[in-house]
């Protein structure tokens, strides 16, 4: 892949992102935290504190993570079933 989305990638990313965090649930907007960087389709709405805190986050100690027993195909799994449920 060149590093660019497609107009339908960029769609589906914004889209992920007006969602509810998909590890606490606290209101979106989110942000798209991408499992694969070359893959848009695997991206999951994450809280800022879900996504980047140092002790909370992916990205540090994933606390929140390991308080909800959640990795990051569990994470994509409820932003897909948000998405869905949001195009009913």
């Amino acid at each position: 892949m060149n590093g660019t989305y497609t107009k339908a990638e960029r769609a589906h990313i914004e889209q992920v992102k007006t969602l509810s965090c998909s590890v606490c649930d606290k209101p979106g907007p989110s942000d798209a935290h991408h499992i694969r960087q070359s893959q848009p389709y695997t991206c999951v709405a994450l809280c800022k504190s879900c996504h980047q805190d140092s002790k909370l986050g992916w990205h540090g100690q994933k606390i929140m993570w390991k308080i909800h027993k959640m990795d990051e195909l569990d994470a994509l799994n409820v932003t897909y079933r948000r998405l869905l449920d949001a195009a009913r």
